[in-house]
């Protein structure tokens, strides 16, 4: 396998610096007071804007454990393996996902699961 460990490394920490700074932004106190809203309609809009915020939270938050987990796959030399089988995961699509955990099988097979688990 020859992927560049130290390129793969400066991207994912780029990405996890970027990360830092989303979540930073998301969950920093507001820089001013809004007065309430004086209606059910601007209430919903507020309380459907609260809700997309937070479940982009939720996304980055998980994002950034996945790339923080593959730094530590780097460190601990498993860099570029999959987890679930040991098998080495494709260049192609360590370059496409830095922090790809699994490969396509592996992750398919996954999602699968997911997907049966929630319906």
């Amino acid at each position: 396998m020859s992927i560049d460990l130290a390129k793969m490394k400066a991207l994912l920490e780029a990405k996890r610096d970027e990360l830092r700074a989303d979540i930073a932004h998301l969950t920093a106190p507001p820089t001013s007071v809004e007065p309430l809203p004086q209606d059910n309609e601007d209430s919903a809009t507020e309380l459907q804007t609260y809700q997309q915020e937070q479940s982009i939270l939720e996304n980055e938050q998980a994002l950034l454990a996945e790339v923080e987990a593959a730094l530590a796959r780097i460190e601990e030399g498993t860099y570029g393996l999959c987890v679930s089988c040991g098998r080495p995961i494709p260049e192609k699509r360590l370059e496409a996902i830095p922090w790809a955990a699994r490969d396509v099988q592996c992750e398919s097979q996954r999602q699968a699961g997911r997907e049966s688990f929630a319906g």
